[in-house]
């Protein structure tokens, strides 16, 4: 993960650690051409993710995690259930209403 400005350079720290662990698993791999690319990760403008109802329209938004989606994904899925089922979540939702940047 690059926590750097999306106009930043790309670092080749992380290339030539996965370039590193792929030659210590398949010693024997013999490539011609490594692409390198980098993408970036949604957020929102305060860093928090989007998480509730948009409106009355049914529509659930649980997105913007960063980089600890896969840590905060499973949390925010219960939210999101608990939502849909009518039941109040267990946390103060206000942080991360969908229309705060209305």
């Amino acid at each position: 993960v690059e926590l750097a400005h999306v106009d930043a350079p790309r670092s080749p720290k992380p290339f030539a650690l996965i370039r590193r662990y792929l030659s210590e698993l398949f010693p024997d791999l013999q490539y011609e051409l490594a692409e390198e690319w980098m993408g970036h990760r949604p957020s929102t403008p305060d860093s928090l993710p989007l998480i509730g109802e948009r409106g009355a329209t049914g529509l659930h938004l649980g997105f913007g995690h960063q980089h600890v989606g896969l840590t905060g994904g499973p949390k925010t899925g219960r939210w999101i259930a608990d939502m849909i089922a009518g039941r109040k979540p267990n946390g103060d939702m206000s942080y991360y209403d969908p229309a705060r940047f209305d």
